[in-house]
């Protein structure tokens, strides 16, 4: 099996973590390819085909693994590992590639099974592609707060950090989702998140019974509550997957459109916008991607 590994020098752990893995890909003889340094996305495509990988091992964090996973759609087959060095890490959570261990994490990319993978297809040309999840809301203006310099010194525990400040004074939005072609929810919210992976936002459990291969959108809608509701729902709903209550509603579909106003903050796998609306939908088992032996696949992987 031939390997290329792509390393994105501008991610959050990218100067600790990448002088490591560039040493465990060149003692294995894998080709290096700093993708911070290609001028776009065709140059890297360009790449790709001159050197004819079976597998690409993508070193970075969420936004440049969503990046990479889109862009390179051919061929087919081919199959991707992770390393993850940015701030959040989410997919690689919900895949169980280990954050901490270098190592186990090269090692899991190597030589893990490579399964398929869902992803989403958004209604904009810029991401067109999402492998996931959105955070709107809350989590768009937790992401549009926290400073580069902050998520370098704290790491995930910045969206914590982050998300409490909010939580003092949380905008409200009135928003209308539209599950297939039935459903519509219509309320007033501080947030919600179109998910194909378990967490956003640096660990926050979204969406605890989301498999990254079972066709389907989950969607999960945090209403406007009172300032005690909401640490109360909020604190359950994180510490323990749990939604007694069921202020903290969840969904799932395979095609989804929002409406919000107004204009609604925006997380896109990491990467920060503001829309009025957006339609997803599911495309099964698009990537082929290696996992943990905890990654969030269901039993037909």
């Amino acid at each position: 099996m031939k390997i290329c590994t792509l390393f994105n020098g501008r991610s959050g752990g990218a100067q600790v973590i990448g002088p490591q893995v560039k040493q465990l890909a060149e003692r294995d003889g894998f080709c290096w390819i700093p993708i911070d340094q290609l001028q776009d996305d065709e140059e890297l495509i360009d790449v790709l085909k001159a050197e004819k990988p079976d597998r690409v091992i993508l070193v970075g964090g969420d936004g440049t693994i969503s990046r990479s996973l889109s862009t390179l759609s051919s061929p087919p087959g081919l199959q991707f590992g992770i390393i993850p060095t940015g701030t959040g890490n989410d997919l690689a959570r919900s895949l169980d590639i280990p954050l901490s261990d270098v190592e186990a994490a090269w090692d899991l990319a190597v030589n893990g099974e490579a399964k398929a993978m869902d992803i989403l297809e958004t209604s904009i040309d810029e991401p067109k592609l999402l492998m996931n999840a959105v955070t709107a809301g809350i989590g768009g203006v937790v992401a549009e707060e926290i400073q580069t310099e902050t998520k370098e010194r704290y790491g995930a525990l910045a969206y914590w950090m982050s998300a409490f400040s909010v939580l003092s004074d949380p905008p409200v939005f009135r928003i209308r989702l539209k599950l297939d072609q039935g459903e519509v929810i219509e309320e007033e919210a501080y947030a919600f998140c179109v998910a194909n992976g378990r967490c956003a936002g640096g660990g926050f459990v979204i969406a605890p019974t989301a498999q990254l291969n079972d066709g389907k959108i989950h969607v999960t809608v945090l209403p406007a509550l009172s300032t005690i509701e909401l640490f109360e729902s909020g604190i359950n709903f994180v510490l323990t997957n749990e939604d007694a209550e069921r202020r903290i509603v969840t969904y799932d579909a395979q095609e989804v459109q929002f409406e919000a106003s107004p204009d609604v903050p925006c997380s896109l796998d990491g990467e920060k916008a503001t829309f009025a609306s957006m339609k997803f939908r599911i495309v099964p088992g698009a990537r082929m991607v290696v996992g943990g032996p905890g990654a969030a696949f269901g039993e037909n992987a």
